[in-house]
């Protein structure tokens, strides 16, 4: 068997696939129809990748004779696509262009009365398009070992990450906080032994320059967007990592990173990030009270870091 999935999302919502990625490329072929960043880091977990924002997949969308204009696509049985389709215009066009294998659409996230997590919900949905899987399971093996990384464990040493920025402003907290939050860890053993990096994206390059005049860059380095194999490697090799819910927060926690992430304004049943090493913290205020929950969760990774949760934990 082999699988089309498309399902173009950010960094995040293109992670939460994986869990169900892992599980079926043991028994069936995938190709994956995605967009960038997100879709980069899934290229090595299935047999094709391309990219959605190329080759006319906005024809979906068209009820016109364009519709059937798309780029190449390797063989396949069956197609299940995660797409919004208000009007049934896309379900209607994805079954007129593969008019000879099974097709199933489905909303790109739970509706809101079901509380699950983002990445059962993907799991459960290609399992009932008869993908060779088991939601459950594929949850419960995303926190029990790194899906994106061959390591059993994180290595015991290397740097401390912080990643202070998220997708949308209300998961974030002042970046203040996370001045005072890094000279607090800076204090506590083991920690205050290693370099700290504080990675920015896009949306945080204005803050660049604050973050240089602010920090110590003979102890802290700023990153700012790196290539996906230098971001890779900081991650794997780190001690820990603190940041929002986020793209890369769930980055890396896939990479087995022990992982401390910090909830504001979003709920943790279905977006809690999927590790073997993953703490969550909720506080809808950054001050005191916040920044000794991230100490004591912290000081707790390094004696336990391994994840504890119940099958509850995601539906």
């Amino acid at each position: 068997m082999k699988v089309l999935i498309i399902r173009p999302a950010a960094l995040g919502d293109t992670l939460m696939l994986m869990p169900a990625i892992a599980q079926l490329k043991r028994s069936a072929g995938i190709v994956f129809v995605g967009r960038s960043p997100g879709a980069d880091y899934l290229r090595s977990y299935v047999d094709a990748c391309i990219d959605y924002e190329r080759g006319g997949w906005h024809n979906l969308f068209v009820d016109s004779s364009e519709k059937g204009r798309l780029p190449y696509i390797p063989p396949v049985n069956q197609l299940v696509a995660f797409l919004h389709d208000p009007e049934g215009l896309v379900t209607k066009n994805l079954r007129t262009i593969f008019a000879n294998i099974p097709v199933h659409r489905f909303a790109p996230f739970p509706p809101e009365r079901d509380k699950v997590h983002v990445a059962f919900y993907l799991a459960k949905c290609l399992e009932k398009a008869n993908c060779p899987l088991d939601a459950e399971a594929s949850l419960e093996e995303a926190c029990r070992r790194p899906l994106l990384n061959a390591m059993s464990a994180a290595p015991a040493g290397g740097n401390v990450v912080f990643h202070p920025g998220s997708g949308g402003a209300k998961k974030a907290y002042p970046f203040p906080f996370w001045l005072n939050l890094m000279k607090a860890l800076k204090d506590l053993p083991p920690y205050n032994k290693e370099r700290f990096s504080v990675l920015l994206g896009p949306a945080e390059e204005p803050l660049f320059t604050y973050y240089q005049e602010k920090l110590s860059l003979g102890e802290t380095e700023i990153l700012l967007s790196p290539e996906k194999e230098r971001l890779c490697a900081l991650l794997t090799g780190a001690r820990l990592y603190v940041g929002h819910d986020s793209g890369i927060t769930h980055l890396a926690a896939m990479h087995g990173t022990p992982t401390i992430a910090l909830f504001k304004d979003t709920p943790i049943l279905q977006w809690r990030p999927l590790g073997p090493a993953v703490r969550v913290i909720e506080n809808k205020e950054a001050g005191p009270s916040l920044i000794k929950q991230v100490l004591e969760e912290a000081e707790e990774l390094v004696s336990c870091p391994r994840n504890t949760l119940k099958k509850s934990s995601f539906r």
